[in-house]
């Protein structure tokens, strides 16, 4: 027992030996990181300063270097308008950047996400909504369920036995595509969000947009879940 003890201590004190061991190199590699980033924004802010103290060395005694060393001269002079050339078109492009992100931004969001959303219905999952013939109620029949106004019928479910029968109020009788009142005997679509349309309009708009047109049900996930559902 004594003997298994030991090597298990032995053992445990090998493994956080070889831990720290691990962690050391880790360590220093952070430092070594650490202090080479300052060295280089050291750098950088000596870079900086000295070349604003050589613009003002060149522009101050440019009479007298002329004179002396007119080749070393210019060739600083080159350098130096390379430099603020560089520096205007940085700053100049990161400008135009700056306001083209701002401003074509948004669109190119809401472009993106009208693409996404806009990929039309499939002609299955067109078929799978279920169609309506509408007629017209006569007088008596709008008394008989209290309603008024000249435009109110009926929507009668098609190819059922027990077809479903929904009554439109006036203002709801008509299609938000095309903007028409329903005529007697049109057909018409009701999606699963309840809004209801012509079949020509609201078939032509799935095709290519698989969203309802006034709340953006999306149609073919209703269709996924009652499929998966049937499954």
């Amino acid at each position: 027992m004594a003997a298994d003890e030991e090597t298990g201590t032995d053992g445990s004190s090998s493994s956080s030996d070889e831990d720290a061991g691990e962690r050391a190199p880790r360590g220093r590699n952070g430092d070594y990181v650490r202090i080479a980033k300052h060295l280089e924004s050291a750098n950088t802010m000596f870079s900086f300063i000295w070349w604003i103290i050589g613009f003002y060395w060149v522009s101050a005694g440019g009479q007298v270097l002329t004179h002396d060393a007119p080749q070393l001269y210019w060739l600083c002079i080159v350098f130096l308008a390379f430099d603020v050339f560089f520096v205007v078109f940085c700053v100049a492009l990161a400008c135009i950047i700056g306001i083209a992100v701002c401003c074509c931004l948004p669109c190119i969001i809401a472009i993106l996400y009208a693409v996404s959303d806009q990929e039309g219905a499939s002609e299955d999952d067109i078929r799978q909504i279920p169609r309506y013939k509408f007629r017209r109620m006569d007088e008596p029949e709008k008394q008989s369920v209290n309603m008024t106004g000249s435009s109110g019928g009926i929507m009668i479910e098609c190819g059922t036995n027990q077809p479903i029968e929904k009554v439109l109020a006036a203002e709801d009788a008509e299609c938000c595509i095309c903007l028409s009142a329903y005529d007697d005997g049109a057909e018409l679509r009701e999606l699963p969000c309840g809004h209801h349309f012509h079949c020509v309009c609201i078939d032509k708009w799935l095709h290519i947009n698989a969203t309802c047109p006034l709340c953006k049900f999306n149609v073919r996930k209703n269709s996924s879940s009652s499929g998966s559902e049937e499954v």
